[in-house]
């Protein structure tokens, strides 16, 4: 799907040959639902969630899995592209059935075999760990402490099993 200023919505051109049979879940960066459509451009299904929807995937079972919309309340991550302050699965009627909070997530996470959720998180770099990255930028605004990445495996009650 694209976007024309001669054909504002739907499907504006179809090459079957060249795409994978099957649906698309489409979120807008600034809305609360997502969307599936199928390889004719029709809406499918909509899920509705009120704490925004930023990015999303739908599992085996038909649930959606997404990371909820920036808050903006988290200092540390204030004004950071990609964080996030939580995963949320909806089921197909957009009934919330699993939450993990925490301001420090961001950009990405999947849905394991077992249950167990993958998530991509900030974590504050050390004063030591900071001073030894070298390069870049610096600017009087700059915070003391540099963001590094870890990747979390949670448990369906949400406790924390590896870092």
């Amino acid at each position: 799907m694209g976007w024309s200023k001669h054909h504002k919505f739907g499907l504006i051109h179809k090459t079957p040959a060249a795409t994978y049979r099957g649906y698309t879940i489409l979120t807008v960066s600034v809305g609360d639902q997502a969307m599936l459509v199928d390889m004719d451009g029709r809406v499918c299904h909509r899920w509705q969630y009120d704490g925004g929807i930023s990015y999303a995937r739908v599992l085996p079972g038909g649930n959606l899995l997404l990371r909820a919309k920036a808050t903006g309340d988290d200092e540390m991550v204030r004004g950071l592209g990609g964080s996030a302050p939580a995963l949320v699965e909806l089921d197909w009627d957009s009934n919330k059935v699993w939450e993990y909070n925490d301001p420090m997530l961001h950009h990405d996470y999947a849905r394991l075999p077992n249950g167990n959720t993958l998530a991509l998180l900030f974590e504050a770099m050390s004063p030591e760990e900071s001073a030894a990255v070298k390069g870049g930028y610096a600017s009087d605004e700059d915070p003391d402490q540099m963001l590094g990445d870890i990747v979390r495996e949670i448990a369906p009650d949400g406790e924390t099993l590896n870092e």
